[in-house]
């Protein structure tokens, strides 16, 4: 067995590899549930989604019953009347208490500042402090438990029942637990369950913008907490790139390299893809451009200039099209002043559109960087033509934009079938652009000769 059949046999064998565990990828992809990321959250727009005083300030505001938001006590007897139901936290509620009780936060004591305490003249209390990913300080609970008096309120623990003093630590469900065993453990999520709980038997019982506020609120919590399909699927992705990476990072690595060899060779490639087309030497054009003849349907030969070696600006343009205005003379650079217009294709600002969707873009453009007079002269000229050139571009893919600068448009399939690979069908759908704008449209070329020449002799006075 020869060396070329070794290496041929190695590089099937790796092909397959690939082609294998991109089939598992795509298998895995497929089984992801459909789904779209949800519009952001107030906070989250703000950027402050993860700021646990930004949570404890709207629990707070809902809970105050005197707050500007028309719920009076609802939710302050609904979380209450929920938390009672709770046999580790050994709390009993009465109505008969709504009008008495308090809300403080920020309520400064001797061992530190606990986040909120609700309490009812000398019934009970409620010490609650609340984190989201931050864990507990140095025994912070331990302290808030120990301490005789909640200064910052002047609410002596020893003129309440010891059965109605209660500690809550609000924290996500897989928070560690708080270093005082007298804390009991809720979760943000229980909250956001309970509140979603309120907003579905209240519909409609309150005013609008509060409810909206309250679903926001709970739609931060879950979202920040509690993985949506789309979180999942992002993260299902991330896994899919990392166990993937050797073939992905190989794949992108070819592909940028015959991306750079399009940009270089495109303007040959299609020349030599082009039936009617002659790559031809001019010592005026540069060495890395391609100087074409192209013959049209009417038999009419023109020299055109192919600009590869651009990542992006790729233009196609007969000589006379591309003039430097105070020398008269065809040129091949962008040198100012000067009057440009021709066939184009984007490569890298079209990139997306050509990769993902398979679509070539093929623009004719008026340049405007070029002189003013001539980029104004035209545009008004063409869009003066506008019947002219519709009738020409008939049954073409082409279309009038209204636009000033990128005059006329259009859209070619790119069909790998039928074709080597990706890059050929590229070059194809290239070939089929110009075939349609110029090859086999002299009418269109016609149209644009004649604007371009009078709007040169009219408007250009250097």
């Amino acid at each position: 067995m020869g060396y070329f059949d070794v290496y041929s046999m190695r590089v099937t064998r790796m092909t397959e590899s690939i082609e294998g565990r991109l089939a598992e990828v795509r298998q895995r992809l497929e089984m992801l549930p459909e789904s779209e990321e949800p519009p952001p959250t107030t906070l989250q727009l703000l950027g402050r989604s993860e700021q646990e005083r930004d949570w404890q300030q709207f629990l707070v505001h809902f809970l105050r019953p005197d707050a500007a938001h028309g719920l009076g006590h609802a939710v302050l007897e609904h979380l209450l009347l929920a938390l009672a139901d709770r046999n580790e936290l050994e709390y009993s509620f009465s109505r008969f208490d709504i009008g008495d009780i308090q809300i403080e936060q920020e309520v400064s004591t001797s061992a530190g500042i606990p986040d909120i305490v609700l309490w009812a003249s000398e019934e009970w209390f409620i010490c609650w402090e609340l984190k989201i990913h931050a864990s507990e300080g140095r025994d912070q609970t331990v302290g808030y438990v120990d301490v005789d008096s909640f200064d910052g309120i002047g609410l002596e623990k020893s003129e309440i029942p010891e059965d109605g003093q209660h500690y809550i630590y609000l924290a996500p469900e897989d928070a560690s637990p708080p270093a005082a065993d007298e804390f009991v453990q809720v979760s943000w999520e229980w909250i956001a369950s309970e509140l979603q709980t309120f907003l579905a038997e209240s519909y409609d019982a309150y005013p609008a913008r509060t409810t909206a506020q309250l679903k926001d609120f709970v739609d931060t919590i879950r979202s920040e907490l509690t993985m949506t399909d789309y979180q999942e699927n992002q993260h299902e992705m991330v896994e899919l790139y990392v166990e993937n990476y050797d073939v992905i990072t190989n794949l992108e690595a070819t592909f940028e390299e015959e991306w750079s060899t399009l940009e270089d060779t495109w303007g040959t490639r299609l020349a030599q893809t082009l039936d009617t087309a002659t790559l031809v030497e001019n010592p005026d054009v540069p060495d890395e451009y391609a100087a074409v003849e192209l013959e049209m349907k009417n038999g009419e030969q023109r020299e055109w200039t192919f600009r590869q070696g651009k990542s992006d600006w790729s233009w196609m343009f007969p000589r006379e099209w591309w003039r430097k205005v105070d020398e008269n003379r065809p040129v091949s650079d962008a040198t100012k002043p000067n009057a440009r217009i021709g066939f184009l294709h984007r490569l890298e600002w079209d990139r997306t559109e050509a990769v993902r969707d398979r679509t070539l873009v093929v623009y004719v453009r008026n340049a405007p960087s070029g002189y003013k007079d001539f980029y104004n002269g035209f545009a008004d000229r063409f869009a003066g033509a506008r019947d002219e050139i519709e009738t020409a571009i008939d049954g073409t893919n082409f279309t009038v934009t209204d636009n000033k600068s990128n005059v006329l448009r259009g859209e070619y399939d790119i069909k790998s079938d039928g074709h080597e690979g990706f890059f050929e069908a590229y070059l194809a759908a290239l070939a089929s652009a110009m075939t349609e704008g110029v090859v086999s449209n002299p009418e269109l070329v016609g149209s644009l000769d004649r604007l371009y020449k009078t709007t040169i002799e009219e408007d250009i006075s250097l």
